[in-house]
């Protein structure tokens, strides 16, 4: 019980710290003050879930054998997540934003409905959002005329307390991998972000459990193209810090950050959240995201 006790203290200090980095980053770019104004407020809910996950890591030597051949611990569509716990946990965050005045609130305000009619519902999206199933997660959606950008975030939000005590749990076994792919070693999802480290070294940002694994820099983390002459990046003038790195062969993108320039950055996922403007102008380059 006081080992439980110690973790939620630690978690509120957590959700503290990033509510003031928030009012921060809303002074910095007020542009993006109402998506940051909702995420703050969002992560209220956070911590009133303490999810319950059991799982059988399997042999260290079937593991390693797994690692080397590509094979993250567990596949996307199978994490051991506190299913019900997550639901709950999108209920209590739809229910909160259909209160508010919204410009979706209609839309909202019907998704609330479809899952108070259909508890189902809920968690449908929440495995379409596992399986990586863009054209089911667009399909419910707009069955209740709710963005699918808003769903996925709803589904994000609800799963952040497993995926971050999954990430606490399975961080030795991972630890222990040598692990050259562009994809997640815990999950197998590919990077949303990366970030340069203080001395140069390039980490990559798992888009759905959040893990961070070490990549190189000279290497697309889509199609694992090495050759320099294929590979680029290009930077936003008021953005110092930020760039994004690009291959000319898949013609995908990561948006990156330099910890030597920026010091104290958000968590990436909010950093994904606040350089949008980023993603417009690589994609107007021919660019493609990496869920694209």
């Amino acid at each position: 019980m006081l080992q439980f006790h110690h973790a939620c203290e630690a978690i509120a200090l957590m959700l503290d710290k990033l509510g003031e980095k928030i009012d921060q980053l809303i002074q910095q770019k007020p542009m993006y003050q109402e998506a940051l104004l909702v995420y703050r407020e969002l992560l209220g809910f956070l911590d009133k879930i303490q999810p319950v996950i059991t799982y059988d890591a399997g042999d260290a030597s079937v593991r390693e054998i797994k690692a080397k051949e590509g094979f993250p611990l567990f596949s996307r569509g199978d994490l051991p997540i506190d299913h019900e716990g997550a639901i709950l946990l999108f209920q209590r965050l739809l229910e909160h934003l259909a209160s508010t005045k919204r410009k979706d609130k209609d839309a909202l305000e019907q998704a609330l409905n479809r899952v108070q009619g259909e508890p189902t519902w809920v968690r449908d999206v929440i495995g379409a959002v596992l399986s990586g199933d863009e054209g089911r997660i667009t399909t419910m959606s707009q069955e209740v005329s709710l963005s699918p950008v808003v769903a996925k975030f709803l589904a994000h939000m609800a799963l952040k307390p497993s995926m971050r005590s999954l990430r606490e749990s399975s961080a030795e076994v991972i630890q222990g991998y040598t692990w050259n792919y562009g994809y997640c070693p815990l999950c197998g999802s590919p990077s949303n972000m990366a970030y340069l480290s203080d001395e140069g070294k390039r980490f990559l940002h798992c888009e759905l459990c959040g893990y961070e694994w070490h990549y190189p820099r000279l290497k697309c983390p889509f199609c694992g193209e090495e050759r320099a002459k294929e590979l680029g990046y290009f930077t936003s003038e008021e953005d110092e810090g930020y760039r994004v790195d690009f291959c000319k062969k898949c013609k995908r993108y990561i948006k990156t950050l330099d910890m030597r320039l920026i010091g104290f950055p958000a968590p990436l996922e909010l950093e994904n959240l606040i350089t949008l403007h980023l993603d417009v102008l690589a994609q107007k380059q021919g660019l493609k995201a990496s869920g694209d």
